[in-house]
């Protein structure tokens, strides 16, 4: 018979101190799981707070009128469910009658009293009380079912043949205001932002600081100011030229933020540059632009969002509706007295798609420029 070879008896203090750095392993390994739950609930929650909005108007863009009023709110779009009658399509309600409960489809409703016909005898007209005091004889019947219509609606109603504007011309008028607005800002402020991170010259700083100090004065100041400069002694009023030119003149917030991205990148790769013979045009722009794609991406994507969700500019010196951007176009759906909830929400759906799609396709260049502008030197 073999003999079985025991293993070697573990001492009493080192078994104690096995277990301890177990249940120290355990302990650790539930306080990362928890701080892992609760962190990632919090960024949920604060993420609702952003994607409950976006969705509220997503969904009642869907939305059928009498849906959009009903009380408490629903969620999701619900509309009428309705038959075929002699070729009408009818809504079907849950009538109460002699024999019980039935369905059958509403012809109309007159001072409380609704005309149903039965879907299988269409000949004969049944005549119901809607309500009956307390108790509801009538109720429609409903189901989910999302509107596309409200879309062609709202492009209908922005529209205002007798003056050539239409929604299309408002959507084409921000895109072009939103495309020079690009190649302004991007246009102006890069070499600016170069020259105060790279160039030497006296009174640098001082002038940096004079730049950054116009952050602090709000638009209410200037428009006045510009209001009587571009309309009345230059004549650019009720044109895109007020809303585009001044995108090619540098501003504060772009220039410091390029400037900080430019301070990142290696002073050594440009000193390289120069002893080759580089000038620092060429250092600027076979040098710094092509590393800075980041930062640029960044300043195109908030350039964009500011000149489409701009209403304050078009609305002082644009007068004509054909040179009305989206902005501006939106105020259509605001009667005096009524508000067209589901076709403003369905413009307001259009109105948000080229943000998203802007955001989406820029998100990773987006993020990391926002980053790399606030690391330390």
């Amino acid at each position: 018979m073999s003999r079985q070879t025991l293993p070697p008896a573990i001492p009493s203090n080192d078994l104690e101190s096995y277990e301890q750095r177990q249940n120290r392993l355990q302990q650790a390994q539930m306080r990362r799981l928890i701080q892992s739950v609760l962190s990632h609930g919090l960024i949920i929650l604060t993420g609702l707070f952003f994607v409950i909005p976006f969705l509220w108007m997503l969904l009642t863009a869907f939305k059928p009128d009498q849906d959009v009023s009903h009380t408490p709110p629903r969620f999701l779009p619900y509309d009428y469910k309705r038959v075929a009658v002699n070729g009408e399509m009818l809504p079907l309600y849950n009538v109460q009658t002699e024999t019980g409960v039935k369905q059958l489809a509403l012809i109309k409703i007159t001072e409380g009293v609704g005309e149903f016909v039965d879907p299988a005898q269409p000949g004969t007209v049944l005549k119901y009380k809607i309500q009956q005091g307390k108790t509801r004889i009538a109720a429609p019947i409903e189901e989910i079912s999302f509107r596309w219509q409200n879309f062609s609606d709202a492009m209908q109603r922005g529209s205002r043949p007798s003056v050539g504007a239409s929604f299309w011309v408002y959507l084409k008028n921000s895109l072009i205001i939103a495309f020079f607005s690009i190649v302004g800002t991007l246009f102006s402020n890069t070499p600016v932002a170069y020259a105060f991170a790279r160039i030497k010259f006296p009174g640098r700083d001082l002038l940096f600081i004079l730049v950054l100090a116009t952050m602090m004065l709000p638009f209410q100041v200037t428009m006045i100011p510009l209001y009587i400069m571009f309309n009345d002694i230059l004549g650019w009023g009720d044109s895109f030229l007020p809303l585009i030119i001044p995108t090619f003149f540098a501003n504060a917030y772009d220039v410091f933020l390029l400037r900080q991205f430019f301070r990142t990148i290696p002073e050594e790769m440009c000193d390289a540059a120069r002893v080759d013979g580089a000038s620092e045009w060429d250092i600027f722009t076979r040098v710094i632009l092509p590393l800075s794609t980041p930062v640029l991406a960044t300043i195109t994507v908030f350039t964009f969002l500011w000149a489409w969700n701009d209403f304050t500019g078009p609305l002082l010196f644009l007068n004509s509706a054909k040179n009305f951007t989206m902005a501006l176009g939106l105020q259509d759906f605001q009667g005096q007295h009524t508000m067209v909830w589901n076709q403003m929400m369905a413009a307001a759906t259009v109105f948000t798609i080229p943000i998203v799609i802007a955001f989406f396709f820029a998100q990773k260049t987006f993020i990391q420029g926002i980053k790399l502008t606030g690391l330390k030197e």
